[in-house]
């Protein structure tokens, strides 16, 4: 091979060892881009751990399903037949009406009443809790439940917070038992529409004026019944209003007892002093209820007596020598209790919330529910609905001045256990099986 040759070759492997390098070189020069070397700490070819701790930037969220607004919405209400829209009553009727004007009026919206039973197993709050376990998809809208039942619902999670979906204006105009019966932790999660309180009825022609204070309870000869033999266990209402009245509490703020012994002594006195003068017979103890009251009434034996607002609007008619007045307390301070039954709005969706809050809204509005509560003899829980119902002035007066001192019975599960040992309490006394020390002493060990 000539020398020339020789060269030319030479010259031709250089150029390929150089372009060789330089293809080297481009390579490795991608594979750093891609893999930072550990020469530069925030670039360590190590993966560094996952921190979590939050960003201070605005992360960009996440998408999450928007559910589409229905074209129109038929509401499932639950609740017992007595508040069920038909025509077995006029109350019934009143609600019929109310519900389809609901439908005419809201033209994408409608309501369907499905009946409960309103106690027991296959009551609706039973009914209630069990579905959401085993048949979630069956749920109601809304339900219409005793507000003595809250509790349950509320701490299962099927109540709903009613605030932004209530209109202020309904929640500004609840008399203050109906606010406090449906608030839990500081938020509204039921409302009531209606109620019923006690009160006294007396005969006028054995009384010119009713009992005021307790000390007027002696100052006559007089027969006088309350319910004192117990619900289910349970002490009575009667009992309640005038341990309460005395600023008595039952529950603190986190629903522990809160029993004081100075109240709950002179509640007891006065019952030993109703049994030692003979002012209220020993069948007390078989007056479960304010019906069995109003029936030991009317059969002529008893001078004043306790009774429901419900009774006494639906016999109205034909009291003859009867009028009504306040509950006799140890100062002649006004005070009653309520009973009643409340609105919870149950669905997840946030339209089918605000269909529940509208149809709410509706059968409270003032005319409306004066209209059923005239028709069905129950309060109304909105004070401005009280002037429409066409009751008689002076009971309208007088239902002004009792509701808004009204007490609700707590729906707590450790009120329970204070309602039965204040009935053993109170059993005690009124069979002299104790005194009112020593029942007051045994309640305020066995709730320690």
């Amino acid at each position: 091979m000539s020398r020339q040759a020789d060269v030319r070759l030479l010259l031709l492997a250089t150029i390929l060892l150089i372009l060789t390098a330089l293809l080297v070189a481009a390579v490795t020069g991608c594979s750093l881009a891609a893999s930072p070397t550990p020469s530069d700490p925030s670039e360590s070819a190590t993966p560094p751990p996952v921190s979590t701790t939050t960003v201070p930037t605005t992360p960009s969220p996440a998408p999450t399903p928007i559910e589409p607004r229905p074209a129109h919405i038929t509401l499932t209400v639950w609740g017992p037949s007595q508040f069920a829209p038909g025509e077995t009553s006029t109350a019934s009727n009143v609600l019929k009406g109310q519900y389809e004007a609901f439908a005419t009026d809201n033209e994408n919206l409608g309501a369907r009443y499905v009946t409960k039973a309103p106690y027991g197993e296959s009551g609706v709050v039973d009914f209630l809790l069990a579905a959401s376990y085993a048949a979630p998809s069956t749920l109601p809208d809304v339900v219409i439940v005793d507000a003595f039942q809250l509790e349950p619902l509320v701490r299962e999670g099927l109540a709903r917070p009613l605030q932004g979906l209530i209109a202020e204006e309904l929640r500004e105009d609840l008399f203050p038992f109906v606010y406090e019966a449906g608030t839990f932790d500081g938020e509204l999660m039921a409302v009531q529409f209606e109620a019923d309180i006690e009160h006294l009825v007396y005969y006028t022609e054995a009384l010119e004026e009713p009992p005021a204070t307790w000390a007027d309870l002696f100052a006559e000869t007089i027969s006088y019944t309350f319910p004192a033999g117990g619900e289910e266990g349970r002490v009575n209402d009667s009992f309640l209003i005038q341990y309460m009245a005395l600023g008595g509490l039952l529950v603190d703020e986190e629903g522990r007892p809160a029993l004081e012994s100075s109240s709950l002594n002179r509640v007891l006195r006065l019952y030993d002093a109703l049994r030692m003068w003979e002012v209220s017979p020993p069948r007390v103890l078989e007056l479960s209820d304010l019906e069995d009251c109003w029936q030991a009434y009317t059969e002529g034996n008893v001078t004043v007596s306790h009774i429901s607002s419900w009774r006494y609007l639906t016999s109205r008619p034909v009291l003859q020598d009867t009028n009504f007045a306040p509950l006799p307390t140890e100062l002649g301070i006004s005070a009653t209790m309520s009973r009643g039954w409340a609105f919870v709005i149950v669905t997840e969706s946030p339209y089918r919330q605000e269909a529940a809050a509208r149809l709410i809204e509706w059968l409270m509005t003032p005319q409306n529910l004066a209209q059923w509560s005239q028709a069905s003899n129950h309060l109304p829980a909105r004070p401005s609905a009280l002037r429409f119902t066409g009751w008689p002035a002076d009971y309208i007066d007088f239902l002004e001045s009792q509701l808004p001192n009204a007490f609700y019975r707590p729906s707590t599960p450790e009120f329970e256990r204070i309602a039965r040992a204040l009935q053993v309490a109170a059993q005690d006394v009124l069979t002299a099986e104790r005194t009112p020390r020593q029942a007051s002493t045994q309640v305020m060990e066995s709730l320690q």
